[in-house]
Order: structure tokens, then sequence, then C-alpha cells
């Protein structure tokens, strides 16, 4: 099996309780671009019988990661190499809240977990590999640049970091899986392995205009976006209407089911509100509008 590609570096934070690890508040470093793992060296120790060698013992004696991404992201470079931020002040800045990642005596680097994505090629068929390593500890990066020329010269930023045995029972230090199917397959063992949950999607935003309808009493509703293949819209109308708070809050109770075309009866003046829903009732998106209904004749 060839190797062809490298993807998906994932972090997390080492906690050990009672022979015990566990991870927390991880996430992706940034886009990988290149990973090696050099493994020291150990001396064979080898029992001697007949004249010959019987017995061997060989363990991990530790190693070095190296990974270079496109970028350090902020927020894992604070994380894995326990830095912190200041506030820059800056009269008339462009940038918006500047700040500075500091490097001091309170910096104390954490041991972590590690995982990555090897794509690799085996008889014509493209395979993905899910690799954890579950104690590292990152060292500072240095710093280097080289000025713009005639053409641009890619520099990438590079990490390395000490690999260690666990504090488990057996004291694991790296976990391959099988070769898998798809990328997404790998990733999600690296997330299960490191304990990461995937983020969950922001509460989109719904456009709702109401004009007149054709008969006294009724409004017609404009929404944008349109509802999307599977969902469904729920309204309400009050006085005062809340929408949800957050994306896959439960809406199977206080909101009617309209089928996005006909007209509802509501009160010129109140709020209509509009909510997107899965099939399993939770919001997808939400907006509101007053209400302009036909007058009676």
């Amino acid at each position: 099996m060839a190797t062809i590609g490298l993807s998906k570096p994932y972090y997390a934070l080492y906690q050990e309780s009672g022979g015990t690890v566990t991870y927390s508040g991880g996430g992706l470093i940034g886009k990988a671009t290149e990973m090696s793992l050099e493994l020291e060296g150990a001396d064979a120790n080898i029992l001697y019988a007949d004249n010959g060698p019987a017995e061997s013992d060989n363990q991990f004696a530790g190693g070095t990661l190296t990974i270079s991404t496109d970028d350090l992201l902020p927020e894992p470079m604070l994380a894995i190499l326990g830095l912190v931020e200041e506030e820059m002040i800056l009269e008339e800045a462009a940038t918006a809240t500047p700040k500075w990642i500091v490097y001091n005596d309170d910096q104390a680097i954490p041991y972590v977990g590690f995982g990555g994505i090897i794509k690799a090629k085996q008889s014509g068929v493209t395979k993905w590999i899910a690799v954890v390593l579950t104690k590292i500890q990152f060292a500072n990066p240095g710093i280097n640049a080289v000025t713009q020329g005639e053409t641009i010269e890619w520099q990438t930023k590079e990490l390395t970091a000490t690999v260690m045995r666990d504090d488990s029972t057996k004291h694991k230090w790296q976990m391959q899986s099988t070769p898998m199917d798809t990328e997404a397959d790998a990733e999600a063992a690296i997330k299960k392995a490191l304990n990461i949950a995937n983020p969950k999607p922001a509460l989109g935003t719904l456009t709702v205009s109401s004009a007149a309808g054709s008969v006294a009493g009724k409004t017609k509703l404009t929404v944008t976006p349109p509802v999307t293949g599977g969902n469904h819209y729920g309204y309400k109308t009050g006085a005062t209407v809340t929408l949800p708070a957050a994306y896959g809050e439960d809406v199977s109770s206080g909101w009617t089911s309209w089928n996005g075309t006909d007209e509802i009866t509501a009160t010129t003046g109140q709020e209509i509100g509009v909510v997107e829903a899965n099939a399993e009732n939770q919001a997808v998106a939400a907006g509101k509008g007053t209400v302009a209904a036909k007058e009676g004749e």
C-alpha cells in the first residue's frame, strides 16, 4: 500500500486519572502538508542460551513527530502550546481587535493526543488510514521566513513533538486503523478516539415578508431562502413571537404546519414567525416579520 496523501491533523487535550486516559477540548490544528514520525532506537535486550539468542525484549523508547501545516490556527496554537492572548491597543487600526500571542514564564505546554489521516492506494483503490498518537507534547516552534521574490516560495509552519507512551494500563502510544473506504470514516474514527464532537451548525436565518392576501384577514408570505429538501415549515403569530434560540431546538409543539404557499389567517400589525424544521422537528432556520393582512370589505 503506497502513501499518496495526508489530511486532517487533529489534537485534543490529554488527561489521566487512575490509569484511565481521556481527552477534551480538541479540534483541527490546520491543513496538513507533511508529517513524519521518527522512533528512537532501543537496544535489544537479548537473553542468550545454548550459545545463541533465545529471548529478546525490544520496547518502544519514544519518538519525535514532525507535522507541517499551511498555517497554525490561533485557537489550537493557544491550546497545544499553553499560550495566552493579550489585547493590543492601536489607534485607528485597520485590524479589528488585534491581539498579542504571548510566550512568557506562565507558559505550560500540555500533553495532547494527536490524529491524522494518511491517504494510500492499494491495487488501484484509494483508502484512508486513521493514525492516533495517544500522548505527545509539542515544542515551541521557531520562525523561518524568506522574502518574496519574482515567484512565491511557499513557506509552511512546522511543529515538532515528543511522542510518549500514555498512562493507560498497557501504555499505548499509537493506534492505526485498518484501511477505510472514505476519508469521512477515518476522520470519524479519529474524532471518536480523541473525544472530539462535531460542532452543531448555526441556526439559519429566514427572511419573512408579509403582504395582503386574496381575502379579508389573510396574509401571503414570502420566505427566503426556500425550504430545503426533506424539511418543512411551521409558523406562529402573536403580539410577540419568540424564535428558536439554536439549531436543533425542538419545534414539535406551538408551531402550525405550513406548506409554504397557502395564505395564512393573521392580524395586521402582529408578528409572524416561520421556522424551517427537519424530519425530527428540529429547527434548522427561522425568521419573522410583521403581518400585513387584507382588510375587510
